[in-house]
């Protein structure tokens, strides 16, 4: 009878979607979405839209390697940025891959273009950025970003 009554709870589980992960179309959408998101506030110089793409709690490593912690603090890092260094930059991204690791979590890599950064050989700074993306309720944002130059190949 235990045996049943555990199926039966496991067969309710699987058809209302709990314990499973999002299918892997749809963890591509989610962090074309925010891909998306990222680069449209960068491009406005919108730091506020930028950090809102973020959850309150979430970590951002930049390419320098600076630790970012909060919703705010990488709201007036990158506001600062655009400030100054980042003026005139123009950013594209877009997911080079995603999966999901449980319910509520997505991992994603997004490859960049940054142009307008005189500090990038030729003008463009490619990079990859490693995202985990958490839905809390019906939304999702992301909980940590991993940001990485890429370096052209040698030889």
């Amino acid at each position: 009878m235990v045996g049943l009554r555990r199926a039966r709870e496991s067969a309710v589980c699987v058809a209302r979607g709990y314990g499973l992960g999002v299918n892997r179309d749809r963890a591509r959408e989610v962090a074309a979405e925010l891909a998306a998101g990222l680069a449209d506030a960068w491009n406005h110089h919108d730091m506020p839209a930028f950090a809102g793409l973020f959850h309150d709690d979430a970590a951002f490593v930049n390419v320098a390697g600076a630790y970012l912690h909060g919703r705010g603090e990488i709201e007036r890092t990158h506001a600062a940025a655009h400030d100054g260094l980042f003026r005139d930059s123009n950013l594209t991204a877009w997911p080079q891959d995603a999966r999901s690791v449980g319910p509520d979590v997505i991992i994603a890599h997004v490859r960049s273009e940054l142009r307008g950064d005189d500090r990038a050989p030729g003008g463009v700074r490619q990079a990859i950025m490693t995202l985990v993306i958490e839905r809390r309720g019906s939304q999702w944002k992301i909980v940590t970003a991993h940001n990485t130059n890429v370096l052209a190949a040698h030889g």
